[in-house]
């Protein structure tokens, strides 16, 4: 079982996980070529928890989804984007989580919701690392950080 969220209650009391994001740079490259790369880092997720699928794209966003791999509906487990924002000579890149649903278990009532476990993280964790490391590929010289959420 699983509960949605998507932050009605409060930043601060969502989980950790869904603070998380990525962060690109580029004097180099342009906010077309971000969003294509942004596109082709979602091509190569899928891990045993879930894989990444592009929900809509725009000029400087795309939205993406993951689905969950264990349910056998293949349901819908969080939504995040990456958007893009131009300033100063560069192109910023960032992402962040929309919306996303936390394990459920029988002791649920006794977890705070910063501790829960969001489903689809792990596909997410690795979205960011190959979205930095496509955006790496092109731009060497290109500054790319991440932020946990703790």
């Amino acid at each position: 079982m699983s509960v949605s969220a998507v932050g009605t209650r409060g930043w601060a009391a969502r989980p950790w996980q869904s603070k998380a994001s990525v962060s690109v740079q580029s004097s180099r490259l342009t906010a077309a070529r971000m969003v294509e790369l942004a596109v082709e880092a979602s091509r190569h997720v899928q891990d045993d928890r879930g894989w990444v699928a592009v929900r809509d794209r725009g000029a400087m966003r795309v939205d993406l989804r993951i689905r969950d791999m264990v349910r056998d509906d293949g349901a819908e487990v969080m939504q995040f984007h990456v958007e893009m924002a131009l300033g100063a000579g560069r192109v910023t890149a960032r992402s962040s989580v929309d919306s996303f649903q936390v394990k459920e278990s029988g002791l649920a009532g006794l977890v705070s919701a910063g501790n829960k476990k969001i489903l689809g993280y792990s596909a997410y964790e690795r979205y960011m690392e190959v979205f930095g490391a496509l955006v790496s590929a092109d731009d060497p010289a290109a500054q790319v950080s991440f932020t946990s959420g703790k």
